[in-house]
């Protein structure tokens, strides 16, 4: 494939998220009755839309963008393929989306070949546990049982991600092998309960809390949140989604996860992929455009007010889910869609708009 017509199917794979995106936000929504009729059709399907819909092709597209081979663009095309079939209720759309987990491995794997370090090897046990995960959904366990596999390869992906970056600011030896210690044993523990195997809700909270924990203290994050910037602007939502895993992993460590509906669940769930992985997502977005779709999004002061809604919308949410009050975690909700109209809008703002 020649680079253009690379650089055609990779911003509009990008382009191809956006309403997967909205239906899996209006599915949020409409899980707790905030919207209705049409725009809550997507509820039931609101967890694997994001996480297979948007992060699965998302991801894996930077993957390929990492690899650099033509083949490794079928994957996030598959993955977008996956959610279209959901989004329009195909049967075995499932299926699509596992062959897209699976494909991400093989893309992983093929990085791993390439260059083999602590990081890579993070990056594919990540990829391993969401196409376990994905499989298991796909013969009929339910998202809640699969959630910590889908969980565990985000907190992977992402932790390998910034154990890449710390190469900037060498990680103690001993440090890097106890992240990869806590992480086999994160992944291990997800997938036994994917696969309806019984593994102690202590030790996987304990996983959690210990990655977000690993992150306060070693991620370069500590060193660029003293800069301006950019650097500083990244480096704050860094640090704020470590908190909140190592507040999620607290919870389910000492209250356990409880069942699908219930409070806790909520709370760790939600802390994890909004508090977590919306907040990297927000932090690394100015990165991450120019290097997978060549659009140049210059910093703006602005991109902190997304970010506090974001993070305003999550306190309020678990607020809701502490007390417990269900108008709380109603408003909460509200407000983190709201943040991700408002990030979307200051980045393409920030696009549109050359600075003076």
């Amino acid at each position: 494939m020649s680079a253009g017509g690379s650089l055609f199917v990779r911003r509009a794979l990008l382009l191809a998220v956006a309403p997967t995106a909205a239906a899996a936000v209006l599915g949020g929504l409409g899980r707790l009755g905030i919207v209705e009729g049409l725009a809550a059709a997507h509820a039931p399907a609101h967890g694997p839309l994001f996480v297979l819909g948007v992060f699965l092709t998302v991801i894996s597209l930077e993957r390929a963008v990492a690899l650099g081979a033509g083949w490794s663009l079928g994957v996030p095309a598959v993955a977008a393929s996956g959610a279209a079939g959901m989004l329009a209720g195909v049967a075995g759309a499932a299926w699509v989306s596992a062959g897209a987990a699976l494909g991400l491995v093989a893309v992983n794997a093929a990085i791993v070949r390439r260059q083999s370090a602590v990081f890579t090897w993070l990056m594919l046990l990540g990829a391993t546990a969401l196409a376990s995960g994905t499989v298991a959904w796909a013969v009929g366990q339910p998202v809640s049982a699969v959630a910590p596999a889908w969980i565990a390869f985000f907190v992977l992906t992402i932790a390998a991600e910034r154990l890449e970056l710390s190469r900037l600011a060498p990680t103690p030896r001993w440090a890097t092998w106890v992240l990869a210690s806590v992480s086999v044993a994160l992944a291990g523990l997800s997938l036994a309960l994917a696969f309806g195997r019984p593994a102690p809700a202590w030790a996987l909270g304990a996983a959690l809390a210990l990655i977000g924990a690993w992150q306060l203290r070693f991620d370069l994050a500590r060193r660029l949140v003293r800069q301006r910037g950019l650097p500083r602007f990244s480096a704050a939502g860094v640090l704020a989604a470590a908190t909140w895993l190592l507040a999620s992993g607290a919870v389910v460590a000492l209250r356990g996860s409880g069942d699908a509906s219930g409070p806790a669940y909520d709370l760790a769930l939600h802390g994890v992929l909004i508090g977590y992985v919306l907040s990297m997502v927000f932090a690394h977005a100015p990165i991450i455009l120019p290097a997978v779709a060549r659009v140049q999004v210059p910093f703006r002061g602005t991109y902190y007010a997304p970010l506090a809604a974001l993070h305003g919308g999550l306190l309020l949410r678990a607020a809701g889910d502490l007390l417990p009050d269900a108008s709380l975690r109603r408003a909460g909700t509200l407000g983190n869609a709201l943040a991700l109209a408002l990030f979307a809008a200051t980045v393409l703002h920030a696009r549109l708009r050359p600075a003076r």
